[in-house]
């Protein structure tokens, strides 16, 4: 699970964990566990990046609720 720090009807806020994926990615095809496809399952709706972290900083990550 990924605490949701802030939701509105255009936008969610999550505390990504360090060493967590945004999105998969070439870098690491095995991998299973990522931010976007977390969100998605928790929320029952598409998530789209508005920017990343990467993998090993933790922090606020923004995902809109709509292109």
């Amino acid at each position: 699970m990924i605490e949701i720090c802030y939701q509105d009807q255009y936008l969610v806020a999550v505390n990504k964990p360090a060493g967590w994926l945004v999105h998969r990615s070439w870098l690491d095809r095995k991998e299973k566990v990522v931010v976007m496809q977390t969100v998605r399952d928790m929320l029952g709706q598409h998530v789209f990046t508005v920017h990343r972290l990467d993998r090993p900083t933790s922090g606020v990550l923004l995902l809109a609720l709509s292109t």
